[in-house]
């Protein structure tokens, strides 16, 4: 997710991460921290490309991708949707490219026993072909990179962001997030009228972490990058299609949409985050990219406080990791998450040890 296409330019770079250091700077409510993970996290597998312990590249026409965003689409069945995905079919090689990039594919598992990785059993696509789900306008964007899912109204959701532009490690522009909707498991997608133009208070939720709780969809947000601070917007599950629906957390109260209103629950920089309930710990639990690594953090309520966060993965061990998404089958004291390594390019699926504090 984070492929260079084109020349740095430094005056937008520094205006980005004075804005998004600037708005991470209000001050966050925390809670006590708890040390929670018994050890720091492991690589359990590599579940893409060459040497894996799934046949990306036979059954699925995947030989590099990133991501893994991970939920359960309610039918016993985990979805996760990658990003930019790499394969080899010779036509690339006219434009001066060794890979064919497809901007985001989808493959499904019903692996219950991660112990010793996480299989797949199907994709979004027709056989030995994992396709790409939306397609960019190269006019306007590099690529379409999805951000978070959810299942909801008998139907898979997806938020994604519109990437307009890549920079160094970390930092990166977007033209605006939106939601996708399936009504077919993932096979098709379509955009609904939810997008945020990458402005105002808009800016705080360019890309996502979801939490169902009950019929209620919680949507932590971040800035585009790894500098910004996380803001949390709620809705009803219903209404999650209708933006003007959304509450947002401000001062530690709800406010109905009204997303410049929103203020931090999690403290910059934070990065590609995700947030789920371990009934292990008896706690909601998220992750997030640091530039120190995976942070963990706990909260007793979907809005916190939430802890500081203990580092459960140090930065590049393994080498130039990052993108850490929770697996919603986590079960007893293992917390299993993808985990992404630009080193290679491809995905594996990490374990942490927790401790009840």
């Amino acid at each position: 997710m984070t492929r260079l296409t084109g020349r740095w330019r430094a005056a937008l770079a520094v205006t980005a991460l004075a804005t998004t250091l600037t708005a991470g700077l209000a001050t966050v409510p925390q809670a006590q921290a708890s040390n929670v993970a018994a050890a720091d996290g492991r690589i359990v597998a590599r579940i893409t490309g060459p040497g894996s312990i799934n046949d990306t590249i036979g059954k699925y026409n995947i030989v590099g991708t990133d991501l893994g965003v991970l939920w359960d689409n309610g039918n016993g069945e985990i979805m996760a949707a990658f990003g930019d995905t790499q394969s080899f079919n010779g036509w690339s090689l006219l434009y001066g490219e060794l890979w064919y990039w497809r901007s985001n594919v989808l493959l499904r598992s019903t692996d219950r026993n991660l112990a010793d990785g996480m299989t797949f059993t199907g994709h979004a696509g027709h056989p030995g072909h994992a396709k790409r789900l939306l397609k960019p306008d190269l006019r306007r964007e590099v690529t379409i990179i999805p951000t978070a899912g959810v299942a909801a109204n008998g139907k898979q959701y997806m938020n994604v962001m519109s990437v307009k532009q890549w920079g160094p490690p970390g930092i990166w522009f977007t033209n605006w997030s939106g939601l996708v909707v399936s009504g077919d498991n993932g096979q098709n997608w379509r955009a609904v009228n939810a997008f945020r133009p990458n402005g105002g208070g808009n800016h705080k939720f360019q890309m996502s972490a979801y939490l169902k709780v009950g019929d209620t969809i919680y949507t932590y947000g971040t800035p585009d990058g790894r500098w910004g601070a996380v803001y949390l917007a709620r809705v009803a599950a219903k209404d999650i299609e209708n933006l003007r629906k959304y509450e947002y957390f401000s001062w530690g109260r709800w406010v109905r949409n009204n997303p410049d209103s929103a203020t931090p629950v999690m403290s910059a920089p934070t990065g590609e985050l995700s947030v789920a309930w371990n009934d292990y710990l008896g706690k909601y639990i998220s992750l997030g990219q640091k530039d120190t690594g995976v942070i963990l953090r706990t909260a007793d309520r979907p809005e916190g406080p939430w802890t500081s966060g203990e580092l459960i993965v140090p930065a590049n061990n393994p080498y130039t990791g990052y993108a850490p998404y929770i697996h919603p089958w986590s079960k007893g004291s293992s917390l299993y998450f993808t985990y992404s390594v630009w080193n290679g390019y491809q995905v594996y699926l990490m374990r942490v040890p927790l401790q009840k504090p």
